[in-house]
């Protein structure tokens, strides 16, 4: 990928979850958590390496709707 086609799907990719989250809150009368979303098989157990990663990725995703914000 080209730093074209990073900025693109970037915007593409805010675009989309601001307008999703928009509807979201708009339908159910409420802002939707992240960590709604994710099974919790997919955030693995309390200090495991799993949640480990799982934890800063939200931490990274949360700066990253802040930075262009959509948090």
């Amino acid at each position: 990928m080209d730093d074209d086609d990073i900025i693109r799907t970037d915007i593409e990719f805010a675009v989309a979850d601001a307008c999703w989250r928009h509807e979201v809150t708009r339908q159910l009368g409420t802002s939707l958590v992240e960590d709604v979303l994710t099974p919790p098989e997919m955030k693995g157990e309390p200090e495991t390496a799993l949640r480990l990663a799982y934890e800063e990725r939200l931490r990274a995703l949360q700066a990253w709707r802040r930075t262009r914000g959509l948090a």
